[in-house]
Protein backbone atom coordinates (compact mmCIF):
# COMPACT_ATOMS: atom_id res chain seq x y z
CA UNK A 1 0.00 0.00 0.00
CA UNK A 2 1.56 3.81 -1.04
CA UNK A 3 0.58 6.51 0.93
CA UNK A 4 1.74 10.37 -0.22
CA UNK A 5 1.08 12.82 2.20
CA UNK A 6 2.17 16.30 2.27
CA UNK A 7 3.80 16.12 5.19
CA UNK A 8 4.56 13.07 6.34
CA UNK A 9 2.39 10.23 8.56
CA UNK A 10 3.96 11.39 11.59
CA UNK A 11 4.51 15.04 13.12
CA UNK A 12 3.57 17.64 14.46
CA UNK A 13 2.30 18.59 10.22
CA UNK A 14 0.54 15.29 9.87
CA UNK A 15 -2.77 16.73 9.84
CA UNK A 16 -1.81 19.81 7.43
CA UNK A 17 -3.24 19.82 3.81
CA UNK A 18 -0.86 20.05 1.03
CA UNK A 19 -0.37 19.64 -2.41
CA UNK A 20 2.39 20.75 -5.21
CA UNK A 21 2.46 24.35 -4.85
CA UNK A 22 1.98 23.77 -1.04
CA UNK A 23 5.13 21.65 -0.79
CA UNK A 24 6.90 23.73 -3.40
CA UNK A 25 6.88 26.72 -0.67
CA UNK A 26 7.82 24.71 2.66
CA UNK A 27 11.06 23.31 0.79
CA UNK A 28 11.93 26.25 0.04
CA UNK A 29 12.22 25.27 -3.89
CA UNK A 30 9.83 28.71 -4.40
CA UNK A 31 12.69 31.07 -3.37
CA UNK A 32 15.18 29.76 -5.63
CA UNK A 33 12.51 30.50 -8.52
CA UNK A 34 11.86 34.26 -9.26
CA UNK A 35 13.73 37.41 -10.93
CA UNK A 36 16.24 39.31 -9.00
CA UNK A 37 15.43 41.87 -6.41
CA UNK A 38 11.51 40.41 -7.08
CA UNK A 39 9.36 38.09 -4.78
CA UNK A 40 9.64 34.29 -4.85
CA UNK A 41 7.32 32.84 -7.71
CA UNK A 42 5.28 29.78 -7.92
CA UNK A 43 7.11 26.78 -9.51
CA UNK A 44 4.41 25.60 -11.16
CA UNK A 45 3.44 22.19 -9.79
CA UNK A 46 6.70 20.04 -10.63
CA UNK A 47 6.40 18.52 -7.01
CA UNK A 48 3.25 16.97 -8.65
CA UNK A 49 5.23 14.83 -11.41
CA UNK A 50 8.08 14.55 -9.06
CA UNK A 51 6.32 12.87 -5.99
CA UNK A 52 4.90 10.28 -8.89
CA UNK A 53 7.77 9.03 -10.56
CA UNK A 54 9.59 8.60 -6.45
CA UNK A 55 6.44 7.07 -5.75
CA UNK A 56 6.85 4.65 -8.49
CA UNK A 57 10.71 4.13 -7.84
CA UNK A 58 9.64 3.17 -3.99
CA UNK A 59 6.92 1.10 -5.16
CA UNK A 60 9.24 -1.42 -7.45
CA UNK A 61 11.94 -1.61 -4.31
CA UNK A 62 9.03 -2.40 -1.98
CA UNK A 63 7.71 -5.10 -4.45
CA UNK A 64 11.34 -6.68 -5.00
CA UNK A 65 11.17 -7.03 -1.21
CA UNK A 66 8.20 -8.72 -1.16
CA UNK A 67 9.33 -11.26 -3.57
CA UNK A 68 12.27 -11.77 -1.53
CA UNK A 69 10.73 -11.81 2.09
CA UNK A 70 7.09 -12.72 1.03
CA UNK A 71 6.11 -9.46 3.27
CA UNK A 72 4.15 -6.67 1.97
CA UNK A 73 4.65 -3.14 3.51
CA UNK A 74 3.13 0.44 3.88
CA UNK A 75 5.11 2.99 1.55
CA UNK A 76 5.12 6.31 2.69
CA UNK A 77 6.36 9.08 -0.02
CA UNK A 78 5.70 12.58 1.70
CA UNK A 79 5.67 15.11 -0.85
CA UNK A 80 7.28 17.59 0.90
CA UNK A 81 10.44 15.28 1.60
CA UNK A 82 10.70 14.40 -2.03
CA UNK A 83 10.80 18.15 -2.99
CA UNK A 84 13.70 18.17 -0.37
CA UNK A 85 15.78 16.29 -2.47
CA UNK A 86 15.51 19.08 -5.87
CA UNK A 87 16.73 21.75 -3.13
CA UNK A 88 19.59 19.94 -1.68
CA UNK A 89 21.77 22.65 -3.00
CA UNK A 90 20.20 25.13 -0.85
CA UNK A 91 20.63 23.30 1.69
CA UNK A 92 24.52 22.43 1.20
CA UNK A 93 25.66 25.75 -0.33
CA UNK A 94 24.46 27.19 3.07
CA UNK A 95 26.08 24.04 5.38
CA UNK A 96 29.59 24.57 3.35
CA UNK A 97 30.25 28.52 4.28
CA UNK A 98 27.00 30.22 4.53
CA UNK A 99 26.73 30.66 1.26
CA UNK A 100 22.39 31.86 0.77
CA UNK A 101 21.10 30.94 -3.09
CA UNK A 102 18.56 33.34 -3.81
CA UNK A 103 16.77 33.64 -7.41
CA UNK A 104 18.18 35.28 -9.92
CA UNK A 105 16.36 35.30 -12.79
CA UNK A 106 17.66 32.89 -16.21
CA UNK A 107 21.15 33.17 -14.64
CA UNK A 108 23.14 31.00 -13.36
CA UNK A 109 26.14 30.35 -10.71
CA UNK A 110 28.12 29.61 -13.72
CA UNK A 111 27.47 30.80 -17.33
CA UNK A 112 27.55 34.69 -17.77
CA UNK A 113 25.96 35.90 -19.74
CA UNK A 114 22.60 33.81 -19.18
CA UNK A 115 19.17 34.74 -19.66
CA UNK A 116 16.16 34.96 -22.62
CA UNK A 117 16.18 37.56 -24.99
CA UNK A 118 13.64 38.73 -27.20
CA UNK A 119 13.98 38.84 -31.00
CA UNK A 120 12.00 39.83 -33.83
CA UNK A 121 8.09 39.25 -33.98
CA UNK A 122 5.87 39.19 -31.79
CA UNK A 123 6.42 37.40 -28.21
CA UNK A 124 9.68 35.75 -29.75
CA UNK A 125 12.51 35.26 -27.57
CA UNK A 126 15.28 32.57 -27.26
CA UNK A 127 18.24 31.51 -24.76
CA UNK A 128 21.72 32.01 -24.81
CA UNK A 129 24.20 30.83 -22.54
CA UNK A 130 28.07 31.88 -22.47
CA UNK A 131 29.70 29.13 -20.43
CA UNK A 132 33.60 29.99 -20.88
CA UNK A 133 36.01 32.79 -22.17
CA UNK A 134 36.12 31.18 -25.79
CA UNK A 135 32.41 31.20 -26.32
CA UNK A 136 32.54 34.64 -25.30
CA UNK A 137 34.93 35.83 -27.68
CA UNK A 138 33.00 34.04 -30.39
CA UNK A 139 29.41 35.87 -29.42
CA UNK A 140 31.37 38.80 -29.77
CA UNK A 141 32.61 37.73 -33.21
CA UNK A 142 29.33 37.25 -34.37
CA UNK A 143 27.94 40.64 -33.01
CA UNK A 144 30.67 42.18 -34.86
CA UNK A 145 32.86 43.39 -31.65
CA UNK A 146 30.20 46.27 -31.10
CA UNK A 147 32.31 49.34 -28.49
CA UNK A 148 30.55 48.39 -25.64
CA UNK A 149 32.23 44.47 -26.10
CA UNK A 150 35.98 46.05 -25.33
CA UNK A 151 35.71 46.60 -21.76
CA UNK A 152 38.32 44.67 -20.26
CA UNK A 153 36.79 43.00 -17.49
CA UNK A 154 34.39 41.20 -19.85
CA UNK A 155 37.30 38.76 -20.89
CA UNK A 156 36.32 36.60 -17.76
CA UNK A 157 33.76 35.26 -16.56
CA UNK A 158 33.77 36.93 -12.66
CA UNK A 159 33.74 40.18 -14.98
CA UNK A 160 30.64 39.03 -17.17
CA UNK A 161 28.95 38.06 -14.13
CA UNK A 162 29.55 41.15 -12.40
CA UNK A 163 28.36 43.04 -15.90
CA UNK A 164 25.56 40.94 -16.18
CA UNK A 165 22.66 43.87 -16.16
CA UNK A 166 24.61 45.95 -18.28
CA UNK A 167 25.12 42.95 -20.89
CA UNK A 168 21.34 42.01 -20.83
CA UNK A 169 20.48 45.27 -22.02
CA UNK A 170 23.16 45.31 -25.21
CA UNK A 171 22.25 42.09 -25.84
CA UNK A 172 18.43 42.91 -25.75
CA UNK A 173 19.32 45.99 -27.94
CA UNK A 174 21.83 43.67 -30.71
CA UNK A 175 19.08 40.88 -30.85
CA UNK A 176 15.71 42.85 -30.70
CA UNK A 177 15.35 43.03 -34.65
CA UNK A 178 16.63 39.64 -35.88
CA UNK A 179 15.26 36.54 -36.94
CA UNK A 180 15.33 34.02 -33.76
CA UNK A 181 15.75 30.88 -35.82
CA UNK A 182 18.48 32.45 -37.61
CA UNK A 183 20.32 33.97 -34.47
CA UNK A 184 20.36 30.77 -33.01
CA UNK A 185 21.67 28.67 -35.63
CA UNK A 186 24.52 30.79 -35.86
CA UNK A 187 25.31 30.64 -32.34
CA UNK A 188 25.13 26.93 -32.44
CA UNK A 189 27.20 26.64 -35.55
CA UNK A 190 30.04 28.73 -33.24
CA UNK A 191 29.86 26.56 -30.04
CA UNK A 192 27.19 28.72 -28.03
CA UNK A 193 24.48 26.42 -26.48
CA UNK A 194 21.16 28.34 -27.54
CA UNK A 195 17.43 27.27 -28.30
CA UNK A 196 14.60 29.34 -29.72
CA UNK A 197 12.08 30.01 -26.58
CA UNK A 198 9.21 27.33 -28.12
CA UNK A 199 5.50 28.08 -27.50
CA UNK A 200 3.38 24.80 -26.95
CA UNK A 201 1.54 25.43 -30.33
CA UNK A 202 4.94 24.28 -31.73
CA UNK A 203 5.73 21.50 -30.15
CA UNK A 204 2.83 19.95 -32.63
CA UNK A 205 4.72 20.36 -35.81
CA UNK A 206 8.26 19.71 -34.02
CA UNK A 207 9.93 17.51 -36.62
CA UNK A 208 12.03 14.88 -33.63
CA UNK A 209 8.09 14.33 -32.35
CA UNK A 210 7.10 13.89 -35.11
CA UNK A 211 9.84 11.22 -36.54
CA UNK A 212 9.17 9.46 -33.16
CA UNK A 213 5.28 9.92 -33.80
CA UNK A 214 4.87 10.94 -30.68
CA UNK A 215 1.54 12.00 -31.17
CA UNK A 216 -1.06 9.61 -32.11
CA UNK A 217 -4.77 10.00 -33.76
CA UNK A 218 -7.32 8.85 -31.82
CA UNK A 219 -10.95 9.37 -32.56
CA UNK A 220 -13.70 10.16 -30.04
CA UNK A 221 -17.22 9.94 -30.46
CA UNK A 222 -17.82 13.89 -29.17
CA UNK A 223 -15.48 15.60 -31.26
CA UNK A 224 -13.91 13.41 -33.83
CA UNK A 225 -10.43 12.77 -34.96
CA UNK A 226 -7.96 14.72 -32.73
CA UNK A 227 -4.17 14.16 -31.94
CA UNK A 228 -3.30 13.22 -28.76
CA UNK A 229 0.12 12.55 -27.06
CA UNK A 230 1.28 9.03 -26.36
CA UNK A 231 3.56 7.91 -23.40
CA UNK A 232 7.27 9.15 -23.21
CA UNK A 233 8.66 5.77 -23.74
CA UNK A 234 9.20 2.66 -26.16
CA UNK A 235 10.21 -0.79 -25.36
CA UNK A 236 12.12 -3.22 -28.21
CA UNK A 237 9.02 -5.42 -27.59
CA UNK A 238 5.97 -2.95 -28.39
CA UNK A 239 4.53 -1.95 -31.86
CA UNK A 240 2.09 -0.10 -32.88
CA UNK A 241 0.22 2.74 -30.60
CA UNK A 242 -0.28 3.73 -27.45
CA UNK A 243 -3.88 5.66 -27.72
CA UNK A 244 -6.01 2.63 -28.84
CA UNK A 245 -9.28 4.17 -27.50
CA UNK A 246 -10.23 7.80 -26.86
CA UNK A 247 -11.26 8.85 -23.02
CA UNK A 248 -14.93 7.51 -22.37
CA UNK A 249 -17.28 10.02 -22.09
CA UNK A 250 -19.43 10.42 -18.95
CA UNK A 251 -21.19 7.35 -18.23
CA UNK A 252 -20.42 5.33 -21.30
CA UNK A 253 -19.48 2.17 -19.88
CA UNK A 254 -22.40 1.82 -16.76
CA UNK A 255 -24.37 -1.17 -18.64
CA UNK A 256 -20.60 -2.59 -19.69
CA UNK A 257 -19.83 -2.09 -15.79
CA UNK A 258 -22.79 -1.98 -13.85
CA UNK A 259 -24.77 -4.55 -16.19
CA UNK A 260 -21.71 -6.69 -16.99
CA UNK A 261 -19.50 -6.82 -14.61
CA UNK A 262 -21.74 -6.81 -11.12
CA UNK A 263 -24.80 -8.30 -12.54
CA UNK A 264 -27.59 -5.33 -12.73
CA UNK A 265 -30.91 -6.03 -14.52
CA UNK A 266 -32.20 -3.86 -16.95
CA UNK A 267 -34.48 -2.94 -15.16
CA UNK A 268 -32.52 -2.33 -12.00
CA UNK A 269 -30.11 0.13 -14.59
CA UNK A 270 -33.46 1.87 -15.87
CA UNK A 271 -34.20 2.78 -12.24
CA UNK A 272 -30.63 4.49 -11.13
CA UNK A 273 -30.96 6.59 -14.39
CA UNK A 274 -34.70 7.55 -13.27
CA UNK A 275 -33.44 8.59 -10.07
CA UNK A 276 -30.77 9.99 -11.78
CA UNK A 277 -28.44 8.04 -9.90
CA UNK A 278 -26.39 7.23 -13.03
CA UNK A 279 -26.15 9.20 -16.53
CA UNK A 280 -24.70 10.52 -19.35
CA UNK A 281 -25.08 14.06 -18.74
CA UNK A 282 -24.41 16.33 -15.98
CA UNK A 283 -27.16 16.42 -13.90
CA UNK A 284 -28.97 19.87 -13.57
CA UNK A 285 -28.19 21.81 -10.45
CA UNK A 286 -30.57 22.60 -7.65
CA UNK A 287 -32.89 25.55 -7.88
Amino acid sequence: MVRMPAFGLSGPWRDRPGFAMTVEQASGMAWRTGYLNGPPMDVGGICDPLGGMHAVVAIMAALAERDRSDQGALVEVPMVEVALTMTAELVLAYDLDGTVISHAGNRGPGAAPQGCYRAEGDDVWFALSITDDQQWRDLVGLLGSPAWTSDPRLDTATGRHQLSDMLDVELSRAFVDQDAAKVVESLISAGIPAAQVVVPTAILVNSQLRDRQFFEVVTHPVIGSLEVPSLPFRTSTTSGVWNRTPAPTLGQHNDEVLGGLFGLSEEQLCSLRAAGVIGNRLAAPPA
